[in-house]
């Protein structure tokens, strides 16, 4: 069998590193990528096995970023290695073209067995996110909880808020402007039906995203 060309995605030098020393170990050829654009010419003068994408690199949205990938080639997997929690975003990731969705803290065993799986066309689901899929089919949005339903924007925005970020690190983290970060959280606001940014933490410390 030919051996497995992983293309690793990730702003952490580190655990890009690690990651591909690790996977190397394991009988692939892993290269790290923590610069968006260049990961991206990669993407479309290289062929790949699977991309692991971590959703929050500082150059821009992984979300935005896994659709680019889904439109410039439908038949890459896409394995989600995030540091935000499953029940956060697997669903959100899932619905844009994810193969699987696996946090930071996963061991390496489940690691390779996910990449393994997504690269014979299956897709990798621990048994949280394969009920939090379930429940989403059986019961559509009435399933979800309120935060599930933002868009991937206000999502951003949101994880940098309920983390204690101001609007002005919100902006320069995303690129966008003050403006534009508060009217994302206006209507995030009313979206959750919480009126000020107290009700915002005592939410997110409610739903487990902060602690």
């Amino acid at each position: 069998m030919d051996e497995l060309r992983v293309l690793i995605i990730d702003d952490h030098a580190l655990l890009g590193e690690s990651l591909a020393r690790f996977l190397g170990s394991n009988d692939m050829q892993a290269v790290w990528c923590g610069d968006l654009a260049r990961a991206m010419q990669s993407i479309r003068d290289q062929s790949w096995s699977v991309v692991l994408l971590d959703l929050s690199m500082p150059q821009g949205n992984g979300l935005d970023l896994l659709k680019r990938i889904k439109l410039m080639h439908p038949d890459l997997p896409v394995l989600i290695l995030s540091m935000h929690p499953e029940q956060q975003f697997a669903l959100r990731a899932l619905r844009g073209g994810a193969a699987g969705y696996l946090t930071k803290g996963c061991s390496p065993d489940v690691l390779v067995e996910a990449i393994q799986k997504v690269v014979h066309g299956g897709r990798y689901l621990t048994p949280g996110v394969a009920e939090q899929l379930a429940n989403y089919m059986n019961e559509g949005e009435a399933a979800e909880e309120p935060h599930a339903r933002l868009s991937d924007r206000e999502m951003q925005v949101f994880m940098r808020l309920v983390e204690g970020k101001s609007v002005n690190q919100v902006a320069d983290e995303l690129h966008i402007s003050c403006k534009t970060v508060s009217t994302h959280k206006t209507r995030l606001m009313h979206k959750l039906a919480l009126d000020n940014d107290a009700d915002l933490v005592r939410y997110a410390m409610h739903q487990g995203i902060v602690s």
